[in-house]
């Protein structure tokens, strides 16, 4: 599957310049990929109908690649790619042979390029994005075809992303601009009354027509209270409306997110969330 091989090329260690065989936990998906040396980076051009591929793999310089007729490509999306389905600004991994001074490639594969983090502001009509992580934040240029997926793979809008949400993206950086093609926002979502709260335990109880839901709070759990991200938890009112976005782990509600409510009451959907 195109997914689980690019997941496990980004969980191992990264690829430094050249390497002869694929660093440890590296798996690659084509039997001629194994044959020759490895080099990981970013394209900054390519040329299907010249056969040219330029890949910079660090600040301090990039390689020159001819495409062979017998060289397979493999993209996020498919497992039998063409040159074409490639384009500037995606990570990729070449295996090549240097034959007398030439770069001869027989594999390049796009490798995800994915950050996670909390929503701090969208605008879809200026096609911006602010990701908080940790202590900082990354900026994102959303394209005009940007996929949202939610809960159970369900396509979304991305009017359906707020603030506050725990999101992981995945982006290309064409220019060197971070540009993102998808949105994933998985969690659960609970609309709810509050009726508890335990400032101790960090947790939380709301109830709703069909029942109630105890939740611990994620250490970076976004709270949302009147439009602002950087809510606490003494902001948190008994019998005020919140909606909860929770992923279920154990049988233990983990709630990354929870903003004020102005939906009527109803268990719990499936509209939203975290992977």
């Amino acid at each position: 599957m195109v997914g689980v091989s690019a997941v496990v090329i980004a969980s191992g260690p990264a690829v430094k310049a050249d390497q002869a065989t694929p660093p440890t936990g590296t798996t690659t998906t084509a039997s001629t990929a194994a044959i020759g040396k490895h080099y990981t980076g970013t394209i900054v051009s390519i040329d299907p109908k010249e056969n040219a591929l330029v890949v910079r793999g660090s600040v301090f310089g990039s390689k020159k690649f001819a495409l062979g007729e017998g060289c397979s490509f493999l993209t996020l999306d498919k497992s039998a790619a063409a040159g074409s389905d490639l384009r500037a600004g995606q990570k990729v991994l070449v295996v090549y042979q240097n034959v007398q001074g030439v770069n001869a490639a027989n594999h390049v594969e796009q490798l995800p390029m994915r950050s996670e983090g909390f929503v701090k502001s969208i605008d879809a009509a200026k096609g911006t994005l602010t990701l908080h992580q940790r202590a900082s934040n990354k900026e994102f240029r959303i394209p005009e075809g940007c996929k949202v997926v939610l809960r159970n793979s369900k396509s979304g809008e991305l009017a359906d992303i707020k603030p506050g949400h725990f999101v992981t993206v995945t982006y290309e950086s064409p220019g060197g601009l971070a540009t993102v093609f998808q949105i994933a926002q998985t969690s659960a979502e609970f609309n709810g009354t509050l009726t508890a709260i335990d400032l101790t335990d960090r947790t939380v109880k709301a109830k709703a027509a069909f029942g109630t839901k105890k939740f611990n709070l994620a250490d970076n759990c976004a709270i949302v209270v009147n439009g602002r991200t950087d809510g606490q938890m003494r902001d948190l009112k008994p019998g005020d409306r919140f909606v909860f976005n929770y992923d279920e782990v154990n049988g233990v509600n983990v709630v990354n997110r929870i903003a004020n409510s102005t939906m009527p009451e109803v268990a719990d959907t499936a509209q939203t969330g975290r992977r």
